[in-house]
């Protein structure tokens, strides 16, 4: 076996132009998602208190998803260099703009 074959053995394709690097942005949000999820207090009920930390769960999940595609397209799109302060520009916005669109769904619903 030559050590092009062994290089992709066991790993996804990295992806290409517009999905550059995208599973390496999405384990990053998913585990952003999670985290802030399971360390959001619980202020509702007390007695469906891991119900309701399922949701969040569920739902920081979904957040990192949805953050996830929003950034790997807009980094591939807008910074195909990898500027460092552009990069964390773009951070923010999806973190703003993800937000905002969660938080508009949850208070509409």
């Amino acid at each position: 076996m030559d050590n092009a074959d062994a290089s992709k053995e066991h790993w996804p394709q990295v992806g290409t132009g517009l999905w550059t690097r995208w599973w390496g942005y999405l384990v990053r949000w998913l585990v952003f998602g999670i985290v802030v999820g399971l360390f959001q207090p619980v202020q509702e009920d007390p007695s469906q208190y891991w119900e309701l930390k399922a949701i969040q769960v569920v739902l920081g999940i979904l957040f990192g998803v949805v953050a996830a595609v929003v950034f790997t397209v807009c980094e591939n799109k807008f910074n195909t260099p990898r500027v460092k302060w552009k990069t964390w520009l773009l951070v923010l916005l999806t973190w703003l703009v993800v937000k905002a669109g969660f938080v508009t769904a949850i208070a509409l619903s």
